[in-house]
């Protein structure tokens, strides 16, 4: 295996933790970038971001990785919800590119809450701790010289069908129609976000977010052009809109909702197609897969 870069300096000890052992798992796979992105549902791309520290990766990511090399879940599990409350931290730095609102855990386990609670120097010392339980099972697989728990195929792309909703926290800034108007990351919102419908409209995936601590749900579109329109629609009540500046993806304000079915999420393309999700349901889904990446080489040259 080839030597990992220094990690970015700004990221918090939390994330370098979480990083650090998805490097190792990775390592202990033997499998190169694109070898485990047709082993799970995420990208060459996507695995490069998550293991460079540029992007928090989503949990499913983390359990796909983990369930390849045989890693204790609750441990990993563990890990990512710190890492994950570091991210989404208002007014915390982050590595260049910043997060993506992903896919979040779907219930604020009590260890969790009681992190929140302990000094940084406790919460590290226990990061540690649950970072020997990963390297624990990272032995016991090599040890067992590598076998695949998954599978010869990997990682099933099934969603998820949980519907437990977080409980509302301190890392959240506002509730119901506090939220009306305002960004989902900067109020915390983002933070146990999950996909609750998506479409895609001429290849660009159009999504509704959802936030069960926040009671508040917003549109996203991935894969669009500067120009590209995203909408989140509620049954009553004001339509939020945002227009894609630049890159491939945008996302808008939130529109309060008890429930995802109260909103749907549209888009208007710059092309003049334009469509909408149902109202939102209770399947939890993955997040839309990365953009491709194009060929340096024209076809037939």
């Amino acid at each position: 295996m080839g030597e990992w870069r220094a990690l970015p300096e700004e990221l918090e000890p939390d994330v370098w933790a979480l990083v650090d052992r998805l490097r190792k798992m990775k390592d202990a796979s033997g499998l190169s970038l694109a070898a485990l992105a047709g082993q799970t549902p995420f990208s060459k791309s996507a695995w490069e971001r998550y293991l460079n520290g540029k992007k928090l990766p989503p949990r499913e990511a983390v359990e796909a990785l983990g369930r390849l090399v045989g890693s204790d879940a609750a441990a990993l599990t563990s890990l990512w919800e710190l890492a994950e409350q570091a991210w989404n931290r208002p007014h915390t730095p982050r590595a260049e590119g910043g997060p993506s609102e992903e896919p979040a855990a779907e219930a604020v386990k009590p260890a969790t809450r009681l992190a929140r609670r302990m000094s940084p120097g406790a919460r590290l010392a226990g990061v540690l701790v649950l970072s020997a339980a990963v390297a624990a099972g990272l032995a016991a697989f090599a040890a067992a010289g590598g076998h695949d728990a998954a599978g010869p195929h990997g990682v099933s792309a099934t969603p998820a069908t949980s519907t437990t909703g977080a409980e509302a926290g301190p890392d959240t800034q506002c509730y119901s129609d506090g939220c009306a108007g305002l960004d989902p990351k900067d109020t915390g919102c983002a933070g146990d976000a999950w996909t609750s419908a998506l479409i895609r409209v001429d290849g660009v995936y159009v999504e509704l977010r959802y936030s069960d601590a926040c009671r508040a749900a917003w549109g996203r579109i991935s894969w669009g052009v500067p120009g590209d329109v995203a909408e989140v629609v509620p049954a009553r009540g004001r339509h939020m809109r945002e227009r894609v500046h630049y890159d491939t993806d945008v996302y808008t304000a939130m529109v309060p909702a008890s429930d995802p079915s109260e909103a749907k999420a549209c888009t208007q393309l710059r092309s003049g197609r334009h469509g909408c999700t149902k109202p939102g349901g209770q399947r939890h889904l993955l997040e839309p897969p990365e953009p491709p990446v194009p060929s340096p080489h024209p076809s037939g040259s």
